[in-house]
């Protein structure tokens, strides 16, 4: 019999999803360079197939960028409803395997599952259902998923992105030092550019050297909130899969592979983002009372802004327009940005009986 994990925890990551979808839905697209992109002429490239990433297309470059990269690019616009319908037919399987409070979307394309009551009396290993699970979308869905298992979240997250696509990473508990400890840091979530920078800085190149990195010089360096980040290096990661309310956020960001000053650029990566968010409010059943915009300078310094309603909302052209709002709030003017990012709040259970308000 198998021993049973104290926690199982399955990280599951669609593969390239946005192009995925496209690529299932019209064979004549299946093993050529794809990217998904807007009409604009600004437009930047919201997801790759892995053909087109071979050519170094990535998410948030620009499009003319992309197709200089590759002349056979295949450019297909936004499908948002297949999108959401592929997460919801995704969402289905996981609900076999664990109760909808133990299922915690993050994106259309990723979610976190609890499946511990299903390895606690040790029938099925956490490997067992993850191989099931990946089973189903391919038979059912046709799409590949790479998943991570893992006694933590943050542990399963990084296993699920080792080894993609298609990938299955299991981490048995106690063995958490060993696989993270060999991978760079800059996989490990919360370290940005930025955070990297300074940890090699101080001679930390993989997620063992932070593990293992004397506390206290840690935090004199970075601040508090290194303390935290070295648990999790160490596997240290306790925070529990809940899916039973919706989330106080949810937000997406981009960088830029070179600075941006030009405005029509900058307002199309905003446009896009908002349209993921949009997404992910319908799949949560959820609207947003608040918009905000984040923008990151070239000295890293961090300019965010955002725009209130009185009544919540999931219109992607009215949360745009609030996003460009709080953009202009931002007074940038030609100044160069080096990230933009887009989050809502004050999300809620809508209330059909109220009525569209205009921005505050």
């Amino acid at each position: 019999m198998p021993t049973p994990w104290p926690r199982a925890i399955l990280h599951v990551d669609l593969d390239a999803f946005y192009t995925s979808v496209h690529q299932r839905d019209d064979p004549s697209l299946r093993g050529k360079p794809v990217a998904v992109a807007g009409a604009s002429k600004r437009a930047v490239v919201m997801g790759a197939s892995y053909e087109a990433r071979a050519f170094g297309v990535r998410s948030a470059m620009p499009l003319f960028e992309a197709q200089q990269l590759c002349p056979e690019l295949v450019v297909v616009r936004p499908a948002s409803a297949r999108y959401r319908e592929a997460s919801r037919a995704v969402h289905g399987i996981f609900r076999r395997f664990a109760a909808p409070e133990k299922i915690e979307g993050v994106a259309l394309d990723e979610a976190y599952i609890d499946v511990t009551a299903r390895t606690r009396h040790g029938t099925a290993t956490p490997e067992d259902i993850a191989r099931q699970v990946k089973f189903m979308v391919r038979n059912e869905v046709h799409l590949t998923a790479s998943i991570g298992a893992a006694v933590g979240k943050v542990v399963a997250k990084v296993a699920s992105g080792s080894r993609k696509p298609d990938g299955l990473v299991v981490v048995p508990p106690d063995t958490e030092a060993d696989f993270m400890g060999p991978l760079p840091v800059g996989v490990l979530p919360g370290v940005g550019p930025k955070t990297e920078e300074r940890l090699r800085l101080l001679g930390i190149r993989r997620i063992g050297d932070l593990a293992e990195y004397d506390t206290q010089r840690l935090v004199q360096a970075l601040g508090t909130s290194a303390a935290v980040l070295q648990k999790l290096a160490q596997g240290k990661d306790r925070a529990p899969v809940d899916g039973s309310r919706p989330p106080k956020t949810i937000s997406a960001e981009v960088t830029f592979e070179t600075d941006v000053s030009d405005r029509e650029r900058i307002e199309e990566a905003v446009k896009d983002l908002t349209a993921r968010l949009t997404d992910r409010l319908r799949e949560a059943g959820v609207k947003a009372k608040t918009v905000y915009v984040k923008v990151k300078l070239p000295d890293f310094r961090l300019v965010s802004r955002q725009v209130s309603r009185t009544s919540a909302t999931d219109d992607a052209d009215v949360i745009f327009r609030a996003a460009r709002s709080a953009l202009e709030k931002s007074h940038l003017e030609s100044r160069p940005v080096r990230l933009i990012g887009v989050g809502l709040s004050g999300l809620e259970h809508p209330q059909p009986e109220l009525q569209m308000s205009l921005f505050d």
